[in-house]
């Protein structure tokens, strides 16, 4: 932690939570004004009938696990999955990870975005019911009365207020556009703006906190700052400082600095809801800013592919704008179409006007049908590659990078040389997903982030790096050094790290589609006279049917059959579910986990040591 953090970041956040936010919480601020300019997105009811004609309006708001009733529930600070309500207390003194006082912060967070009040606005237009508004109505009062000013712990996290705030702006435009607005409603959202916006330019992530948070803060102040009116001086500022944050998170390669698919996804919402607002309110959007957003859509293009999720490093499943009763919605194709309307690339998509889209761009959103597939790419500064057999439906993703950013490296996974390997919608070589966040459950977010959970190769059981904390990373390695190479339809990846000191480790994929085979070479060289051990891991998607036959692993599924042959799987293990070590589970989403299959091959490691795996497919 540098000096300047020390003394202009973590000393006045010292005093705001123990001195200056006491005085806050006594301050009345008045409901924020609407700004007189108003050029914000325009609905029509006739889309919006289509839109609910084609996804039917559910009350059951479904995330992670559990369910609520977004008509009924009445305690907003209470964990409806564990059952534990969060007293009220001031913020400052409130431990978020303490399970036993306030449950599951997650949990408790995620109602409190109140991504469904959008959608219920839009319905109560589309039906002109009255419940609606009048449930939109108690929502708000409620909120507020049970969670007062840095009275609750809803006030402890500058993302969630940001998330919630936008989420509010976006159920007032759209009340607006109809004349539904209220007068209780349009007093209570603008008065939730002046604290909101109170809050957020109270509580930035800076320095060493300046990651997805920072953005999305960012996102809130900005998104506030072009509709409501505030300080010019300050709108200029957040301006300023969101710009100067899309250039340092997003990396040369237009992928975000955490490295992981779903923040990358989350932060690149936020920064299309931000620049559409900015864009609202007249201000001109400098063209390298531009040139990031156009740039980041180019991973979001490898992430899904036959509706299977590529997954790299912590996915809590998170959104801005949350279509939660649209089944198979997909956030990563929703954004394609978000490019195509934006920049009129030519990415895979249906043609359809979805929920997330229309709510951002209204009327002027347009989308066409394209069939364009993804070709080989290497995402040379984030250390990404993506192979590809579309004749067969192969993906192989190939992950060559850092361990998250070079702040904490909070959300990056032990996973260098990790691969994910899918045919189809057959998902055959996995990432283990994320599981939990929680101080509670550190022995399994040990592992869900662990080497162990990975397809790589560990040395003596060691990570990659040293786990700091459930969040973090110490000692993180340098950057793997990689090569690639195309020759006709074939490519090669060539790649070294030296994450075990002594030892270093070189995998070598060739993706050759006219043979139909995938060669992976492992090469570890070990520079130390001290006997050592590797483990080499295979981790498999817990409905694959797999068999080891001497040096074959034959794998069945879509009719198809994949061999994956190695000289030493003779000395390999299956392993399904084991608790204790732990090995072999599986995340489909957040808080559920799965038995699954891994094989696990330990070896001695000589001065040199050469693993080949061949995969073979039809």
């Amino acid at each position: 932690m540098s000096f300047n953090e020390v003394l202009f970041f973590r000393v006045p956040q010292f005093f705001q939570l123990n001195v200056i936010g006491h005085l806050q919480t006594k301050k009345q601020l008045q409901p924020l004004l609407i700004s007189k300019q108003l050029h914000f997105p325009r609905y029509s009811l006739k889309t919006i009938k289509a839109l609910f004609d084609k996804n039917p309006f559910d009350e059951e708001f479904r995330f992670f696990n559990t369910k609520i009733n977004v008509l009924k529930v009445s305690n907003w600070r209470k964990d409806y999955h564990n059952k534990i309500v969060s007293p009220l207390n001031y913020y400052g003194k409130i431990n978020r990870q303490d399970y036993n006082v306030n449950g599951d912060i997650k949990f408790l967070a995620e109602i409190s975005r109140l991504q469904f009040m959008p959608f219920l606005a839009f319905k109560s237009v589309e039906s002109n019911r009255p419940e609606y508004l009048n449930r939109i109505e108690i929502v708000l009062q409620d909120w507020q009365k049970q969670n007062p000013y840095l009275n609750s712990i809803h006030w402890t996290s500058g993302i969630e207020v940001a998330i919630r705030s936008v989420n509010l702006v976006f159920t007032y435009q759209i009340l607006h556009s109809f004349n539904k607005l209220s007068n209780k409603t349009d007093i209570e959202i603008r008065k939730q703006m002046a604290y909101n916006y109170q809050f957020l330019k109270n509580h930035l992530s800076l320095y060493s906190s300046a990651n997805n948070h920072l953005m999305a803060e960012l996102m809130g102040l900005n998104v506030i700052g072009a509709y409501f009116k505030v300080s010019k001086k300050e709108t200029s500022k957040w301006k300023k400082m969101f710009f100067a944050e899309v250039q340092k998170q997003v990396n040369e390669d237009g992928v975000h600095m955490e490295l992981c698919t779903r923040y990358h996804a989350e932060v690149l919402d936020q920064i299309i809801i931000t620049l559409q607002f900015l864009k609202y309110s007249k201000t001109e959007i400098p063209y390298e800013i531009n040139s990031k957003l156009k740039e980041m859509f180019k991973f979001i293009e490898h992430v899904s592919y036959c509706n299977v999720d590529t997954v790299f490093g912590d996915n809590d499943e998170g959104f801005v704008i949350d279509p939660y009763f649209v089944r198979g919605f997909s956030l990563y194709g929703s954004q394609l179409a978000s490019s195509n309307h934006l920049f009129k690339t030519r990415y895979k998509s249906s043609g359809d006007i979805d929920f997330r889209n229309y709510m951002i761009f209204g009327e002027k959103f347009s989308n066409t049908v394209f069939e364009s597939l993804p070709q080989n790419t290497y995402f040379k500064h984030s250390g990404y590659c993506f192979m590809y057999d579309h004749n067969a439906k192969i993906k192989l993703s190939f992950d060559v990078g850092c361990i998250g950013d070079n702040l904490s490296a909070a959300h990056g996974h032990s996973d260098i040389f990790h691969i994910n390997l899918q045919q189809g919608s057959h998902q055959i070589l996995v990432d283990p997903g994320t599981y939990q966040y929680h101080k509670k459950e550190v022995f399994w977010r040990d592992y869900f982030r662990g080497i162990t959970a990975h397809n790589t190769i560990s040395v003596n059981n060691q990570n990659h790096a040293v786990a700091n904390n459930r969040m973090s990373w110490a000692n993180r390695p340098e950057a793997p050094k990689t090569e690639i190479f195309y020759v006709e339809n074939e490519v090669t990846c060539k790649s070294e790290h030296r994450a075990f000191r002594d030892v270093v480790h070189q995998r070598t994929i060739n993706f050759s589609p006219l043979t139909k085979k995938i060669t992976i070479t492992d090469t570890l060289i070990n520079y130390s006279s001290k006997s050592s051990n590797i483990e080499f891991y295979l981790q498999f998607h817990p409905k694959a049917q797999l068999k080891l036959n001497k040096n074959n692993l034959i794998l069945k599924g879509q009719n198809k059959v994949i061999i994956l042959k190695n000289t030493f799987f003779n000395k390999a293990k299956i392993i399904e579910g084991c608790e204790e070590l732990p090995l072999a589970w599986y995340s489909e989403k957040y808080n559920t986990k799965l038995k699954s299959k891994c094989l696990k091959l330990t070896n001695e490691l000589n001065k040199k040591t050469t693993l080949e795996t061949i995969v073979s497919y039809e």
